[in-house]
């Protein structure tokens, strides 16, 4: 406030002055609105220092641009020897310069301690960075705050153009004042750049003259200051501005996805779309959003540059390239969207490997899957061919447009629109330079073309994705019952009937069970209770507090306690309860964290039982009043299922005060039952009737197998990593330099490099020949040199990495392959060609004048200053960067798995608030990382607008060290200079990054072992005959399965031997023992595609009666037949867990292999499917030898041999039948 009163002292001191002067009413205005300035000033100030941490942009914008304004009223006042009123101004401009500084200064809010540092100053680190280390951003970018404006505007649009909105229109509507921000900055910045043409006229004028005044070189001195630290400190505003909105840009659209992801319906959901459309199109937007107001500045600049250019040189002009343009971006956004769909397609089937990964070890379709996958990504890669092809041709025009322009406009000014008075040097050099100014809004605008493309295509995808339907709310509210439905009718959505004539009436506090055979319509009468099934006719209602825990446990990757307590309010001593009542108890003591085990993703960490009884615990300590309960009791042995059971639903079980539906296929559970309802093909047969009136039917034999269960739980190893420093992520890996030129190879690399040092420096040198009209030939030849060598550079890195084998790259992430397919081999080429042409362009600048060359190793040392500050922090932020959107990645898969837990808790909103905070967290290295480059971008800029100013100081104030050509020359290679300076070191920066995927390519490879050895053996064709020999066994883990991994080699021996016809194991290919065995695992494989692509994946199985034979004894056939056949895509059957293991049995049908391995083969079917199941497995598997895993002894009887294991031993072994009538292990576990 003292230099504001200063301020305003001066200003009326200069009123006083000017009236004495006699001067104008004019010159008398001037102060008079400076003193009303200050009095604004100060109100001004003081309201924005109390209510605000940050600098007031009102004032610091109106100093910067008053402040550059007055550097050349001072000059010319002092001119006017105006002596009393220029040392009055001149104190003024000093004191407002300092209000300036003051106004930008750090401040605190009325003494409170300042804790977000990006509103008031800069953010940086001598460390190594986490995540963190970082400081909270502006609170604008809140996820509450740029969400909120963004959905009001979608759903406006939304209601006002039903037919087509567009999320373009609601995106801009909703942001439009923080663009409206930069548009000012933008045109001073454009203002700024047409007056560097003018100022390379008048210094090439005034050094062509024998002899200069002063106050006409301290003019052209003080201009060059005026212009480039306008063009500085204009460039560095603007682009804030931008990067504040495509921050606010990307808050507001993933936001809107994930919103909408919690309200789709859950078959609308494909696989990894949520992810796809942030990873990539939402990426795309944001790319493109960075330039936003170039794109319309451009538009600008080029009309009025070309207008300029024409009082230079007439109508030596061209626009050529502009109409080519047009050709090539309408083909571009059809481009963008196939290859977003064939990356989708890609990252969906890896995924889906991934998860599945067991399985298909186990199965032996390693080999398969690889070839799948890898064809996948051939197919994408030609996908991609169109729009790297279009790709090229566009950076073509961008040069063609560069490189041609100046051609024809000197060549037609030449002998055309100057031929006769010539072309002055002076002329020439402004034209170069227009030229120049007028060349790099045309290239800007065909990039933005291009830009626009994917923007319209990144948008619809997301917009397409937005206007999916809803799930609607399908239940009411009950009035009486729990559970109330009333003729109701339920279908797929490929329309089949699933539940017909449906009336349920379900009293509170009581335990229904629901019971038939597999594939009935069980689950689905489930899921129609809680609201995720909707009724074609009829109505649902249903207590609004509900659990509900699926059959296929749905868990997150957080630790156990988090898993259990989710959103639900923590209480240590009721989760300790319910710990004991899930049996959960002993579980946590043999893990190595307790409560605090992470899970891992779909609960990897733990096993099957386990996983059940996580997700068990979760929905028993939320307390909901409604429990809905699918099949939890299947994957448990009959000790933990009986204490799970009675701890639960016994007569002083904790849900006993609640209302419970049950599904289950254990009869031995049905008399604690309240009421037991039996559904038989969509429809319910026996309706609410007590345990008694089903004793006396036949209805027990067929829903739910005989008891007498026993499952053997998986111990799990849980190895917790330690965490390293990782210097690389600030000071780089040199190694993976290495790794990527060996990759190109020396041959491309030594072409390469020659042809970029050959193309800067044409690129920097044609300019000088186009003094005297009688080079112009050579000029041109020079011109199209550089245009040649230029395009063999960009398509080489290009066609480079299109055709290069990605191998086992295809399992990392899908950021990475973005980072190695699209950011890597551009960025290797700009940073090695910019480099060079950078290197050439300080050379030229330097030659400008004689002394100038003496501050080139100066020059050195601060650029490279600079780099290595910048890089130490831009790298990890880059890498931060893509850190903090991983949790953003799991949360959308682990989202679009839950939708229907999430939604039958009630978590929607706690679910969307928790992904709203890992947006936040997301934002601050991705903001951040905006504000170290804009940093670099003023850094550069000021180091550009020194050496300027010293090469005009040094041409214009020591005669005779430059010439009209030479400083000519050196003034418009500056032109381009500070933005080729920014570009290396962020492209340079990019290309780390980048490497980055390489190097945990390098990584994975290096530290991941190999299950293949040396020396393992061939087999003869015909192996194996069938002959098993267990010699002394020793592994890790304890439990029936892990016999049948041991056999698969999954599991290495600590000791002994397993034989196969008289080969050891150990000394056989892995794939090649798995191929050759016929195993069903316990969790069934799915592949995507057809029925008929999932029975035979590798096509070997020509006649398609075989295949329908196979599903015709394992009961599929019917319903299969009745969706489309064969042909019918499998995932759009819906199979129950019992169905799906049924149609693995059907594929091991078709193979012939002497060696069967059932790992729990029917744990999910009920009895009477059990049985037709063991049929089929004496008739058609009599030649074979045959191991079953299971925990149903009913059938024990049909085997030869019987092993009885505990605690990883064998304890017992022998005929079933002889053990069964001794008092044997086998009896006592049968009962």
């Amino acid at each position: 406030m003292v230099m504001i009163a200063i301020y305003a002292s001066l200003q009326t001191a200069l009123l006083v002055l000017w009236c004495r002067q006699n001067s104008t009413k004019t010159a008398i205005a001037e102060p008079v609105l400076g003193l009303i300035e200050s009095f604004a000033l100060a109100a001004l100030s003081f309201v924005e220092h109390r209510n605000s941490r940050k600098p007031s942009k009102l004032i610091g914008a109106f100093l910067v641009i008053t402040i550059i304004l007055d550097i050349a009223l001072v000059r010319t006042i002092w001119i006017r020897s105006m002596h009393s009123i220029a040392a009055v101004f001149t104190a003024s401009f000093v004191i407002k310069t300092i209000l300036l500084v003051l106004e930008e200064t750090p401040k605190t809010l009325l003494g409170e301690k300042e804790k977000i540092h990006e509103t008031s100053s800069g953010v940086g680190h001598r460390t190594i960075l986490e995540t963190e280390d970082l400081q909270a951003i502006d609170s604008k970018f809140d996820t509450d705050h740029v969400s909120a404006p963004l959905e009001k505007q979608w759903e406006r649009v939304t209601a006002r153009d039903s037919g087509q909105p567009s999320l373009l229109k609601s995106t801009f509507l909703a942001y439009k004042r923080q663009f409206a921000a930069g548009i000012i900055p933008r045109l001073l910045h454009s203002g700024f750049s047409f007056a560097q043409p003018f100022l390379i006229r008048s210094v090439i004028v005034l050094v062509s003259k024998k002899e200069m005044s002063v106050q006409t070189s301290s003019g052209l001195i003080g201009a060059t200051v005026l212009i480039y630290l306008g063009l500085a400190i204009s460039g560095a505003w603007h682009k804030h501005m931008s990067y504040q909105l495509v921050t606010m840009y990307r808050g507001g659209l993933v936001s809107l996805i994930f919103k909408k992801t919690l309200k789709l319906k859950t078959a609308s959901i494909k696989d990894s779309a949520p992810v796809t459309l942030m990873t990539a199109d939402v990426e795309t937007i944001v790319a493109a959003g960075a330039s936003v107001h170039d794109t319309w500045a451009n538009m600008l600049e080029l009309p009025v540059g070309i207008y300029l250019l024409y009082r230079q040189v007439d109508q030596a002009n061209n626009q050529v390239t502009t109409i080519l343009s047009g050709i090539i971006s309408p083909a571009m956004e059809p481009a963008t969207v196939k290859w977003n769909e064939a990356v989708q397609k890609r990252v969906g089937e890896t995924s889906s490997m991934l998860n599945q990964m067991k399985g298909i070890k186990m199965m032996g379709l390693t080999d398969f899957f690889l070839k799948m996958v890898q064809g996948l990504r051939v197919k994408e890669l030609k996908v991609s061919a169109k729009f790297r092809w279009l790709l090229v041709y566009f950076n073509a025009l961008a040069m063609v447009s560069a490189q041609l322009t100046p051609v024809v406009v000197i060549i037609s000014a030449i002998y055309w629109t100057k031929a006769d008075e010539g072309l002055s040097v002076a002329e020439a050099f402004t034209s170069l330079s227009l030229i120049s100014v007028v060349t790099q809004p045309l290239v800007m605008i065909l990039v933005s073309l291009m830009q626009i493309a994917g923007v319209v295509g990144g948008s619809g995808r997301i917009q397409a994705f937005l206007l999916l339907d809803e799930q609607v709310v399908a239940k009411e509210t009950v009035d009486v019952d729990a559970v109330t439905i009333q003729n109701a009718n339920f279908q797929a959505p490929d329309g089949k009937s699933l539940l017909t004539g449906i009336n349920l009436h379900i009293s509170p506090r009581t335990l229904s069970m629901l019971v038939g055979r597999v594939g009935c319509g069980k689950s689905s009468l489930l899921r129609a209770i809680i609201g995720e099934l909707i009724p074609m006719e009829g109505k649902v209602k249903a207590e609004d507090s509900l659990a509900y825990c699926d059959q296929v446990p749905w868990l997150r990757n957080t630790t156990i306690r988090e898993n259990v307590v989710g959103l639900s309010p923590t209480d240590d001593k009721w989760l300790s309860t319910v710990l004991h009542a899930c049996a959960l108890e002993e579980d946590l003591h043999q893990l190595p964290h307790g409560q605090e085990t992470i899970v891992g993703s779909g609960g990897v960490a733990l096993s099957g039982g386990q996983k059940q009884r996580v997700a068990l615990a979760r929905a028993v300590y939320s307390r909901k009043k409604l429990v809905i309960l699918d099949d939890v009791f299947s994957s448990l042995d009959k000790t933990t299922a009986d204490a799970v059971f009675h701890r639960l639903l016994g007569t002083d079980g904790l849900l006993r005060a609640s209302t419970v539906v049950l599904v289950t296929s254990n009869v031995q559970y049905l008399p604690f039952a309240d009421f037991v309802t039996v559904i038989e093909d969509g429809r319910i047969t026996r309706n609410q009737v007590r345990y008694s009136q089903l004793e006396a039917t036949e209805t027990l034999n067929t829903i739910a197998p005989i008891e007498n269960q026993q499952l053997v739980q998986k111990d799990i190893v849980i190895v917790s990593p330690k965490k390293e420093i990782d210097l690389a992520r600030k000071t780089g890996d040199t190694d993976c330099y290495k790794i990527y030129v060996r990759s190109m190879g020396w041959k491309v690399v030594s072409i390469i490099f020659p042809l970029s040092v050959i193309g800067a420096v044409l690129e920097a040198m044609p300019r000088e020949g186009s003094k005297d009209a009688h080079y112009a030939g050579g000029y041109i030849g020079l011109v199209f040199a550089s245009m040649v060598l230029a395009l063999l550079n960009i398509e080489a890195p290009l066609h480079f990495f299109t055709s290069t084998e990605s191998g086992s790259i295809l399992n990392r992430f899908s950021q990475d392959m973005t980072l190695i397919d699209m950011s890597l081999p551009l960025a290797f080429y700009l940073t090695l060609d910019l480099t060079l042409r950078c290197l050439v362009q300080v050379g030229v600048v330097a030659s400008g004048a004689s002394y100038f060359g003496a501050f080139l190793p100066i020059s050195f040392l601060a650029l490279y200053l600079i780099q290595k500050y910048y890089l130490r922090t831009s790298r990890q932020m880059r890498l931060l960067d893509l850190e903090a959107k991983t949790p953003l990645y799991t949360q959308f898969t682990e989202i679009t798995a839950g939708l229907a837990t999430i939604r039958s808790f009630g978590w929607t909103n706690g679910v969307l608030d928790e992904s709203f905070r890992m947006l936040n967290t997301s934002q601050k290295p991705f903001y951040l990382m905006f504000c170290i480059q804009r940093w670099l971008e003023l850094v550069l800029d000021l180091f550009v607008a020194g050496m300027a100013i010293l090469l005009v100081t040094i041409a214009l104030r020591i005669p005779g060290t430059t010439s009209e050509g030479a400083i000519g020359l050196a003034m418009v290679n500056l032109l381009g200079l500070n933005l080729t300076l920014t570009t290396v070191i962020d492209q340079w920066t990019t290309l780390e990054t980048s490497l980055g995927a390489i190097a945990r390519l390098k990584s994975f490879i290096n530290n991941t072992p190999n299950e293949n050895k040396l020396g393992e053996t061939e087999v003869p064709d015909n192996w194996p005959g069938g002959s098993i020999v267990f010699d002394r066994v020793t592994a890790s883990y304890s439990g029936k399965s892990s016999l049948i991994l041991s056999i698969l080699r999954l599991l290495e021996l600590q000791s002994g031997s397993i034989r196969i016809d008289g080969k050891d194991l150990v000394s056989l290919p892995h794939q090649h023992i798995r191929s050759q065995i016929t195993t069903i695992p316990q969790d069934p494989v799915n592949l995507s595609g057809t029925v008929r692509h999932n029975l035979d994946p590798e096509a070997l199985i020509q006649a398609d009666e075989i295949l329908i034979e196979a599903l015709k004894k394992t009961t599929l056939w019917a319903t299969i037949d009745t969706r489309g056949g064969l042909d019918t895509d499998l995932s759009e059957l819906g199979f129950s867990v019992g169905q799906r293991q049924l149609f693995c049995l059907a594929r091991a049908l078709l193979s012939h292999s002497k060696i069967v391995l059932l790992d729990e083969p029917t744990s999910s079917v009920d009895n009477a499917t059990d049985k037709d199941v063991r049929r089929i497995i004496r008739e058609v598997m009599e030649d074979r030898t045959v191991i079953e895993v299971t925990h149903r002894l009913d059938y024990v009887t049909d085997f030869d041999l019987a092993v009885v294991m505990k605690d990883g031993r064998v304890i017992e072994t022998g005929d079933p039948k002889e053990l069964l009538v001794q008092n044997s292990a086998l009896k006592a576990l049968r009962g």
